[in-house]
């Protein structure tokens, strides 16, 4: 059973349903950040279901911060890369130069902020089980599968995840180290609920936490959900251009 995890972006959303899906006697949860209030909050009550938790205020894009945290937080079972952002209401009007920065700064350099450091530590760590010497889970999207005209460096930020996942985990596991891509659809979060148009498939981040939390119990590479959106996303890129380019200029949703 896993015992020891870090994970990122614990303050609300998925990040937070994570760490409670999580939070159970013997577990050790260190969580971690940007609110400092809310991240409280979710250190209170996983530690009230159990759990044993450390809390820091952590901005991801501090690469020597999220360095000491992992390194700090060792030995780790699993890390959940979970942190990131979206811009503005599903609209690519938003996409200023200093936007696109942000999202490139969270999503792709905070992500490696963690998940680099992990895999130094776990490459020293002892194999258990089966030769693993544990586990990284990254936070992608299905909108990684497909270019979203509403969110294109979001789109892009996440395609990067993926194919980095595709790529690396064949030689992470020779060193023992499994590697997770996780593909949500919708999830209700604060990030999502600025979208002003339907969501298709939306759920509750509880409800996706268990999925998750399932899927890196069976190992899994890729978690993704729901299938059928999934399906539609990689449809999406077989798809005519001209077709694909009538559906882009509909409105989202």
């Amino acid at each position: 059973m896993v015992q020891n995890i870090a994970i990122t972006g614990a303050s609300s959303g998925l990040g937070r349903a994570l760490a409670l899906a999580y939070a159970h006697p013997g577990a050790t949860l260190h969580l971690a950040g940007r609110d400092a209030a809310r991240l409280a909050e979710t250190a209170a009550t996983a530690r009230a279901l159990g759990a044993t938790v450390t809390e820091t205020t952590l901005d991801v894009t501090d690469q020597a911060a999220s360095k000491a945290w992992i390194t700090a937080a060792a030995p780790l079972d699993l890390v959940i890369a979970n942190a990131g952002i979206s811009i503005g209401p599903g609209d690519a009007h938003f996409e200023t130069p200093e936007n696109i920065r942000a999202l490139i700064a969270t999503n792709i350099d905070g992500v490696f902020n963690t998940v680099l450091p992990a895999i130094d530590l776990m490459r020293t760590q002892p194999a258990g089980a089966g030769g693993q010497k544990g586990r990284i889970a990254i936070v992608g999207s299905i909108a990684g599968l497909m270019a979203l005209p509403t969110s294109p460096t979001y789109s892009a930020t996440k395609a990067l995840l993926d194919t980095w996942v595709t790529a690396t985990t064949r030689s992470a596991a020779r060193e023992g180290i499994g590697l997770t891509l996780i593909r949500p659809g919708f999830i209700r979060t604060p990030m999502t609920a600025i979208n002003p148009y339907n969501m298709p498939g939306i759920m509750d981040a509880g409800d996706a936490a268990k999925i998750i939390r399932d899927g890196l119990a069976a190992q899994k590479t890729y978690i993704t959900f729901p299938w059928w959106l999934a399906l539609l996303a990689r449809l999406s890129r077989l798809a005519p251009p001209a077709l694909f380019d009538s559906v882009k200029r509909k409105p989202p949703g």
